[in-house]
């Protein structure tokens, strides 16, 4: 006979000859074998934990999901998306949006040359719902939450290049571990990035117009 792997690879994952298995567990599989059974349940005996197998097709399938993995988030359908940021009054530059919606959408990007590359948040991860310092927002208007929290710490005080206000105009549409790239709503096209630790605002060379027409 073929070895078989069990199939439980985040704990387990062994390999190992079907005479290895408890005798009734080897008896049951010789019988499957020889009925031409399709389907059954054996253990593993390197970790006790039963599986479902297929003898006919000698394939071993977990019985139960990797607890690890994230469930895969159902995607909202794109009219759906833009009905939110409506109703919102959210208003994404024009030329941004179409690259979102496109085929060529690509989510990572270079912003500061010798750094690691910011990761550019789909129209629905944009449209997610976040929490941030107890504030609830569209992840895309995270910065008013942001600004919010500076405010009760540092009062009306301005950063250096941007009020309270301002910045609470700006879209997210990025990250790089905690520090957020946002468009600066002056003018919708220039990039910046803020880093909520410390709360400071650093420009880029980087502009939503080089980022639609990059290939």
């Amino acid at each position: 006979m073929k070895k078989l792997i069990c199939p439980y690879t985040w704990f387990c994952g062994e390999e190992f000859e079907a005479q290895d298995m408890s005798e009734y567990d080897y008896k049951f599989l010789q019988s499957a074998i020889t009925k031409g059974m399709t389907f059954m349940f054996i253990h593993c005996p390197k970790c006790s934990t039963q599986f479902r197998f297929n003898p006919v097709e000698w394939k071993a399938e977990a019985a139960f999901s990797d607890p690890n993995k994230k469930a895969a988030k159902e995607l909202k359908p794109t009219t759906e998306l833009l009905a939110t940021l409506e109703k919102q009054n959210i208003k994404i530059p024009p030329s941004y949006l179409d690259y979102l919606t496109s085929k060529t959408f690509k989510p990572n990007v270079s912003i500061v040359r010798g750094q690691s590359k910011f990761h550019l948040y789909n129209l629905n991860e944009l449209c997610e719902t976040v929490s941030i310092d107890g504030n609830s927002c569209l992840r895309i208007t995270s910065l008013k939450a942001y600004a919010k929290s500076l405010e009760e710490v540092f009062g009306e005080e301005n950063t250096e290049t941007f009020s309270l206000a301002q910045l609470s105009n700006c879209l997210t549409i990025g990250c790089e571990n905690e520090a957020v790239l946002f468009i600066d709503y002056r003018d919708n096209n220039s990039l910046w990035i803020f880093h909520p630790d410390g709360g400071d605002i650093e420009p880029t060379k980087m502009t939503v117009e080089k980022i639609v027409k990059r290939k």
